[in-house]
């Protein structure tokens, strides 16, 4: 009998054991299982778009531009010598900076670029020269990049010209400036998505301008208190009145960049070009910082609050 009952904890003790066992690996199963699951929908979610293809195998080569021609491959490139030079992009920050040609020297020419999400477009927001450029890709791989834009004939005229860069490899170019610091935050910046999916997924409204001690200077600044609606397929955006829902006639292309850390957008209807903090970007809300006014119409900085827009009116793009 005193055996029997040693052996019969014996062998409870090792039925526990193995049914803790597969209790365990049933868990760490089940962990790896969300963990795989949770990867495939954010991979699903961050799937590279044909811009993002594209800005990277812009970033991937200096480029060198090497002739200018028209629709009729007439040579216009000594009529459009300011469109030859040297490139350097990186499409983790989204920044450029282009370079003389002899001298490899900056041409002081630097800031943002960004390619729409379809691969027709790139957009330069001028930051040094307070200039934007919006021109259409017509090829763009390793061996070769050219765009389409207006430039000068042999007359002199306006007519419509293509831009041939290649690959340039003879000289390590480096940008003069180093990344910008993005280090302001108000609120939870999403990062496992890409901002412009975020920003499209919903209608806009501007709610609230904050000075930096958190005084409210919304009445000073209710030019950026408006609608907003985002398309991520082309990149266009366009701002409409809160009031009335009426297009404001401020419309262009738009991205999200640098880690959902910079908004970059260009108005094609008002011709300018901004580049400003996200300081939050979810769901929710989403907030930049940018200059302001306070209440003597002095220059400040402010964030500028939005949140999804739950109105009647119903937004749709004029252009």
């Amino acid at each position: 009998m005193n055996k029997k009952a040693k052996i019969l904890p014996s062998i409870l003790l090792g039925l526990t054991l193995v049914i803790t066992g597969c209790s365990t690996v049933t868990q760490a199963k089940t962990s790896e299982q969300k963990q795989e699951q949770t990867a495939k929908k954010s991979k699903k979610q961050n799937k590279e778009t044909k811009g993002q293809e594209l800005a990277n195998i812009l970033s991937n080569t200096n480029w060198q531009g090497t002739k200018v021609y028209d629709k009729d491959k007439n040579d216009l490139t000594k009529e459009n010598a300011n469109f030859i030079g040297l490139a350097k992009y990186d499409d983790k920050t989204s920044r450029y900076e282009f370079f003389d040609k002899t001298t490899k020297a900056s041409r002081g020419d630097k800031g943002t670029f960004f390619i729409t999400n379809d691969g027709k477009i790139r957009v330069l927001i001028s930051e040094s020269m307070g200039y934007q450029a919006v021109v259409e890709i017509t090829k763009l791989n390793k061996d070769i990049f050219t765009y389409k834009r207006m430039g000068k004939d042999a007359n002199g005229n306006e007519v419509e010209v293509f831009v041939d860069h290649i690959p340039y490899k003879e000289t390590k170019l480096s940008f003069t400036d180093p990344d910008k610091k993005l280090e302001t935050t108000t609120g939870e910046v999403v990062t496992n998505i890409d901002g412009d999916k975020i920003l499209s997924s919903t209608l806009w409204q501007g709610t609230v301008a904050l000075d930096e001690n958190g005084n409210d200077v919304s009445s000073y600044n209710s030019n950026y208190l408006g609608l907003a609606k985002y398309d991520n397929k082309t990149n266009k955006y366009e701002f409409f009145d809160a009031n009335t829902g009426e297009s404001r006639g401020d419309y262009g292309y738009f991205d999200v960049v640098h880690g959902n850390k910079i908004r970059a957008h260009v108005s094609l209807g008002m011709n300018y070009g901004a580049v400003l903090e996200l300081t939050e970007l979810n769901e929710n809300k989403f907030t930049y910082k940018r200059k302001g006014k306070d209440k003597d119409g002095k220059d400040i900085t402010i964030t500028v609050e939005h949140k999804p827009y739950d109105g009647d009116f119903k937004l749709e793009f004029s252009k």
